[in-house]
C-alpha cells in the first residue's frame, strides 16, 4: 500500500478465504405462493410493475427483474420461472439455457440466456446485439398482474 511521501506499509494477504463455484446455482422457487392468493388480476404488460436492466456478457443475455414492494417479489419470484421466462421470450427463445437466481434482498429475480446473442456482438443476427433491450422486450409481455399491485400506479 503506497501513501503519501513514499510511505509504504506492507498488507499481508488474507488468511481465511473461500472459493466460490465457477458457475452461479440455477433453481426454480422453492415453496413459490400460490399466484391465486394475490387476488384479482388483469391481463396486461408485466412492466406496468416490475422494472428490468438487461445486458450482454459475450453471446449470454441476462436480465434482471425487480419491483417495489415486498408482496410484488414474492408474486414476481412465484411467476418468474424458468418455463416462465421461456414463454414470454416467445420466438425469441432459441433452445439454450436459461439459469434463474433469486436476490430477497433486492425484491429481484435473476436470469441468464445462453447463447441468446448467436455468437456475439460481432456476428450476431438479432437487432438487439448487445441484450438492452431484452428487458423491455419483456416487460412489455402480458401476464396476470393482480389489481392490488397495479392500484399503487403504474412504472
Amino acid at each position: 500500500m503506497h501513501l503519501p511521501k513514499n510511505i509504504k506499509i506492507d498488507i499481508p494477504p488474507p488468511t481465511v478465504t473461500t472459493k466460490y463455484p465457477s458457475q452461479q446455482p440455477s433453481y426454480d422457487p422453492a415453496n413459490p405462493t400460490d399466484l391465486s392468493t394475490f387476488g384479482e388480476t388483469v391481463e396486461c404488460p408485466i412492466g406496468y410493475v416490475v422494472h428490468a436492466r438487461s445486458g450482454d456478457k459475450g453471446c449470454n443475455a441476462n436480465v434482471g427483474f425487480f419491483v417495489r414492494h415486498e408482496d410484488e417479489y414474492e408474486w414476481l419470484r412465484s411467476l418468474m420461472t424458468i418455463q416462465k421466462m421461456k414463454e414470454l421470450l416467445r420466438d425469441e427463445y432459441s433452445g439454450n439455457a436459461i439459469d434463474r437466481f433469486e436476490l430477497p434482498n433486492i425484491w429481484a429475480v435473476h436470469f441468464l440466456c445462453h447463447q441468446h446473442l448467436d455468437r456475439g456482438i460481432n456476428s450476431s443476427s438479432t437487432y438487439d446485439i448487445l441484450g438492452k433491450n431484452l428487458g423491455e422486450f419483456l416487460r412489455a409481455q402480458y401476464v396476470a398482474v393482480p389489481v392490488k399491485f397495479l392500484n399503487r400506479g403504474r412504472i
